[in-house]
């Protein structure tokens, strides 16, 4: 490598470091960065190399970690699902990872509370039907199924 690369390297390290300080990062995300900074791609990859030969790299750690978290703020697998493939996360890890999440009783339970504690929110004298349609579309935006949606409504109604 010349010392210009070298240089590179340096300062690409140097940015990886205060992009991990922050949070993990995806391989997509930290080579999408190195490249909007102006590495080339030769040193982007030198990069990304050394810091999956480290394990600071590993997009099933990254996708494991983004779901528990996203889990805490109580968002659904479609939602979580569409965040990480946004981040670049292949498709086969997102789904290994996302199926060691929540039963469906888990989600239903935690679709039941959201809509009780969303729909306190909502005026008394709201129609139930308008009710029902920005609860479903809350719970839907948050990422929840349409199964889990529907019984904590049918559950709610009662």
């Amino acid at each position: 490598m010349s010392a210009e690369n070298e240089r590179d390297v340096k300062r690409a390290v140097s940015a990886v470091e205060r992009l991990l300080k922050i949070r993990l990062r995806s391989e997509h995300e930290l080579r999408e960065r190195l490249l909007q900074k102006g590495f080339s791609a030769e040193v982007v990859a030198e990069i990304i190399r050394r810091y999956a030969k480290l394990g600071l790299v590993d997009d099933g750690f990254f996708a494991e970690q983004w779901i528990k978290s996203r889990q805490k703020r109580l968002y659904g697998a479609k939602r979580i699902r569409y965040e990480l493939s946004l981040k670049g996360v292949d498709k086969s890890i997102i789904e290994e990872k996302l199926s060691g999440g929540w039963g469906e009783a888990e989600e239903q339970s935690v679709v039941l509370d959201l809509a009780k504690r969303r729909a306190q929110k909502y005026p008394k004298n709201l129609e139930k039907d308008k009710i029902r349609q920005r609860l479903y579309a809350y719970l839907s935006r948050r990422g929840f199924s349409s199964t889990a949606i529907f019984h904590a409504l049918k559950y709610y109604d009662n």
